[in-house]
């Protein structure tokens, strides 16, 4: 398992091949620096706050991160990953694609 932290977040980075997790931070993306444990907004609440707006994808999120989605050949699995206690959690998959999830929203988008 490898971690990357950041602005006092811990980033799961997924794979089961331990010398592919630095290829797979580059390709997921760079992590957002507008998530921080500093703040007390939810993780939706803080990238609303960045992006202004979220634009939602048709989809499902299972409790794995898994992205379901008819829109897709296939499922798309995360390659980042955080949980923040009591505000919500944040999967990033190859393409851009992010989806952000707490107990009332799911939001699943792709940064540009």
């Amino acid at each position: 398992m490898h971690i990357h932290h950041v602005n006092g977040i811990d980033w799961l980075v997924i794979t089961a091949f331990e010398e592919l997790k630095t290829l797979f931070i580059e390709e997921a993306g760079a992590i957002p620096l507008c998530f921080s444990t500093a703040s007390e907004l939810s993780l939706i609440d803080q990238a609303k706050r960045s992006y202004e707006y979220l634009p939602t994808l048709s989809g499902v999120i299972t409790d794995t991160g898994t992205f379901q989605s008819q829109d897709n050949e296939e499922d798309l699995n995360p390659q980042l990953a955080c949980l923040v206690e009591e505000r919500g959690r944040v999967f990033i998959y190859h393409g851009g694609f992010v989806a952000f999830v707490d107990d009332e929203q799911t939001f699943i988008t792709q940064m540009g």
